[in-house]
């Protein structure tokens, strides 16, 4: 599945949970009910509830994640000005910190405030450095800018489940 397609389609629906006062649940069912209305190839069991599309934002993160860090390696390959290979090494650190941790079994096991605090990295380290050599890191301001939604997304269905608990 393409990517973009996937995060869009998820801001998506997770906009939709966030505009109407039924609850999460509720919305996610309406959604679900409608999809299948329009595709009837859709299996309504199929489609994901709040905490399936936690868990699916919570992939889409640690996918982004793996492939930044595999990104800013194949840069740091590369002949790059000195200030630049400082800044991607310091953003490589910061992101190699959270990547090739599987969040899904604590996810899963519902221990929401372990996950939350690894969505919640540190890359204001990474955002900082990248300023202060004004703005040599543009490769990673796209995936930066998609780790930040998928994780502010993840926090806000585990802050909405925590709510129902």
């Amino acid at each position: 599945m393409n990517r973009a397609f996937s995060i869009y389609s998820l801001l998506l629906i997770l906009f939709l949970i966030f505009q109407h006062v039924q609850s999460a649940n509720d919305i996610v069912q309406d959604t679900c009910k409608k999809l299948v209305a329009r595709d009837t190839e859709l299996n309504f069991d199929y489609c994901a509830d709040l905490k399936g599309l936690g868990l699916i934002g919570l992939e889409l993160l640690q996918a982004n994640l793996t492939s930044t860090v595999e990104y800013i390696k194949e840069l740091l390959k590369q002949n790059l000005e000195p200030r630049l290979l400082k800044a991607l090494s310091l953003c490589l650190d910061v992101y190699s910190t959270s990547e090739g941790q599987d969040q899904i079994p604590a996810y899963k096991a519902k221990r929401y405030d372990d996950v939350s605090d690894w969505v919640t990295t540190d890359e204001d380290t990474c955002d900082t450095q990248e300023s202060q050599n004004k703005g040599m890191v543009p490769p990673l301001t796209k995936r930066k800018t998609e780790i930040l939604q998928l994780g502010i997304i993840v926090n806000g269905v585990i802050a909405i489940l925590e709510g129902e608990a």
